[in-house]
């Protein structure tokens, strides 16, 4: 019976030993993996910039008059050429401006652009991302009014199609809406209030560095 009970007896503190060894093991190594996913997860601030060409085609076009009348005129290309700086703001979230210049081939129509963007990255900032603009626009001839309330919405996802060690070659897709308030007519003698592109499904390339 006593050979019984010692038995029991070490095999309980053998077991104890083993178990808060174990124990303090688990904890210790669960919290360098802990650490070391948080080094993984945390993204570096940088600043980032994209270059890109676009061309989209608006799926319609209002051009409305003073007068309460207006046109539904042909659809026709727009070209775009955009310089974005983008700096974190968040986890995952960075806020930009955007820089550049606008060619609707209806109606004529060339601008300067001046806006802000937001992007969301889905895993770093090397990643594809998911973006909203907003964006003045500044017409280049007479016939646009620079008037406050008109130029770009848009939301799109940009994707990295090839990775170098200075830069990314990106490729985006996007909707657009745009819209200008006019003083000079486009087509005769007619009073015209603004033209509206609207829904623009467009493509791009350029470069992220």
């Amino acid at each position: 019976m006593k050979n019984l009970i010692l038995t029991f007896f070490l095999s309980f503190s053998v077991l104890t030993i083993w178990s808060q060894i174990s124990i303090q093991d688990a904890l210790r190594t669960g919290a360098e993996i802990s650490k070391n996913d948080k080094k993984f997860n945390e993204l570096p601030a940088e600043l980032i910039q994209t270059f890109s060409f676009g061309i989209s085609l608006p799926d319609d076009i209002s051009y409305h008059f003073k007068n309460g009348g207006g046109e539904t005129l042909k659809s026709r290309l727009s070209f775009e050429l955009f310089y974005t700086i983008n700096y974190p703001i968040f986890k995952k979230v960075t806020f930009g401006l955007i820089t550049g210049f606008q060619h609707q081939s209806q109606g004529s129509i060339t601008a300067y652009k001046l806006g802000g963007l937001v992007r969301y990255y889905f895993k770093n900032y090397d990643s594809t991302n998911f973006y909203i603009m907003t964006a003045r626009g500044f017409g280049l001839d007479s016939k646009v009014e620079n008037s406050s309330g008109y130029g770009n919405i848009r939301f799109g996802l940009e994707f990295p199609i090839e990775k170098y060690d200075d830069y990314n070659v990106i490729f985006k897709i996007f909707w657009d809406n745009d819209s200008y308030k006019l003083k000079k007519p486009l087509i005769s003698n007619e009073n015209p209030r603004d033209i509206i592109y609207h829904s623009g499904y467009g493509l791009g390339i350029g470069i992220r560095f």
